[in-house]
């Protein structure tokens, strides 16, 4: 502590104590609510639905956070199921929301400006849909599919992982893709939308190109 005020300056230093302190006394009641020890969040956070939402260990985030389970919106009941799985791992700028059921695998790593979501403002394929004459914000809310995330999948900054996308465990989605569909386990996606371009080969012990 005296180095960093040898460096910054008491001016400087006090206010980010004062900050982290606030950060840990808002971050125990959080914990207590999802019953998530060690449950650490970053600066202005948005959280809604918490007793829609299982999360487990050791979730840690950055700036910016929004965790959504929506219960309600435009007069019409939902129930979401939201599910974090132990050492959870986000940046900064992450935004979950849930209207079906998205879950998350155990040590899962989330970079910035990602979305994760299982559902779209209004309806656009099938029966009943949504016309260009109603405002995007007054559509219904729609889900056409869950999202499933494995355990240990590292997704890259600017990702977008839509409703009906399943993530297989230990997979890496780069930075800015697109995901909709089934990425299998162990495999390097990217793109928009994402298409498989690295597998893991257990034999080898090694990311191999996919031709």
């Amino acid at each position: 502590m005296f180095e960093l005020a040898r460096e910054d300056g008491w001016a400087q230093l006090l206010p980010r104590l004062a900050r982290a302190a606030a950060h840990r006394f808002r971050d125990s009641f959080t914990a207590r609510k999802l019953r998530a020890p060690g449950f650490r969040n970053g600066r202005h956070p948005h959280l809604s639905g918490l007793s829609h939402m299982r999360i487990g260990r050791n979730f840690n985030a950055g700036d910016g956070l929004w965790l959504e389970a929506v219960v309600e919106y435009a007069g019409e009941r939902l129930s979401p199921v939201l599910t974090l799985g132990d050492e959870v791992s986000f940046s900064d700028n992450v935004h979950i929301t849930c209207i079906n059921s998205i879950t998350i695998g155990s040590g899962t790593l989330i970079g910035s400006r990602v979305i994760v979501t299982d559902h779209s403002h209004g309806v656009y394929r099938g029966e009943g849909q949504s016309g260009p004459d109603t405002v995007p914000s007054k559509r219904r809310l729609h889900s056409t599919g869950v999202v499933s995330i494995g355990r240990n999948v590292w997704i890259g900054d600017g990702v977008a992982v839509l409703a009906g996308a399943t993530i297989g465990d230990g997979a890496i989605i780069g930075a800015n893709s697109v995901v909709t569909g089934m990425v299998p386990a162990g495999t390097v996606v990217v793109g928009t939308p994402a298409r498989p371009v690295r597998r893991w080969n257990e034999a080898s012990r090694a990311w191999e190109a996919i031709t």
